[in-house]
């Protein structure tokens, strides 16, 4: 059973002067983490190139339920032209770190 996942991402509408560099693009996910993992963090693990270099954006605390934990997180970014990201998720807990990159694939928005 996975300790970490994905519940759900959703892409943000562009905001800004189409064609430009101006333009914001980005996206919100939820992230469900077993009560059993007692995570006190949780991010978002992204690249725009290839994992060439990678950033870490926290999530939020939303939603503690009996079995579980819900975090909620987002991304914005400004690119011309649209570029494909991928990510993965991370939970830190008391016996470390735990992942979810969608079996080896990673996710991609």
């Amino acid at each position: 059973m996975l300790t970490v996942r994905l519940l759900g991402s959703q892409k943000k509408p562009p905001t800004g002067t189409p064609g430009s560099s101006a333009v914001e693009q980005g996206f919100d996910v939820r992230i469900e983490t077993r009560a059993n993992l007692l995570a006190y963090r949780v991010a978002l693990v992204w690249t725009p190139n290839g994992w060439q270099s990678a950033t870490y954006t926290e999530c939020r605390l939303a939603e503690t339920r009996h079995d579980s934990d819900v975090w909620s997180g987002g991304i914005s970014y400004f690119t011309t032209p649209p570029i494909k990201f991928f990510y993965a998720l991370v939970a830190a807990g008391p016996d470390g770190l735990s992942w979810d990159n969608n079996g080896g694939w990673n996710y991609s928005i």
